[in-house]
């Protein structure tokens, strides 16, 4: 089992976690055949970076710690199966910004497409890193 130190800019830096195949319940959520609820994991796009946390089936709350999209958000998510441990997910935020997820947790990695208010469109990929599973079965 590898463990990683996470560099974010959140209140604990230096906080150790282990990506999503490094364990086993990061196997089981490879695995999962419904969107994984009660996990927090944190991307590091090249943009920003931002810890991810299911709440329910149908939501989701976002934490960007630093950076020109710093803020907090709990957001009404719509999340589909394409196969077991990967997940398209898609919601819109207070400000208008569209954005849509390929949480890919077998393979560890997430592909990110949004749409800010401005028009600008972000293209991002970042490896998945799960930090809190709890309450994931």
């Amino acid at each position: 089992m590898r463990s990683h130190l996470l560099l974010f800019g959140f209140s604990n830096p230096k906080r150790i976690f282990m990506s999503a195949s490094d364990s086993s319940v990061g196997e089981a959520i490879g695995k999962a055949t419904e969107y994984p609820i009660g996990i927090s994991f944190d991307v590091a796009f090249e943009a920003f970076s931002v810890r991810l946390t299911t709440l329910s089936d149908s939501e989701l709350r976002f934490d960007i710690a630093e950076g020109p999209y710093a803020r907090t958000e709990t957001v009404k998510i719509t999340s589909s199966v394409i196969r077991p441990g990967l997940f398209l997910v898609s919601w819109v935020e207070a400000g208008g910004a569209t954005v849509v997820h390929l949480e890919d947790f077998a393979a560890s990695v997430i592909y990110s497409h949004a749409t800010l208010p401005d028009g600008t469109f972000l293209r991002m990929q970042a490896p998945i890193h799960v930090i809190d599973s709890e309450k994931f079965p």
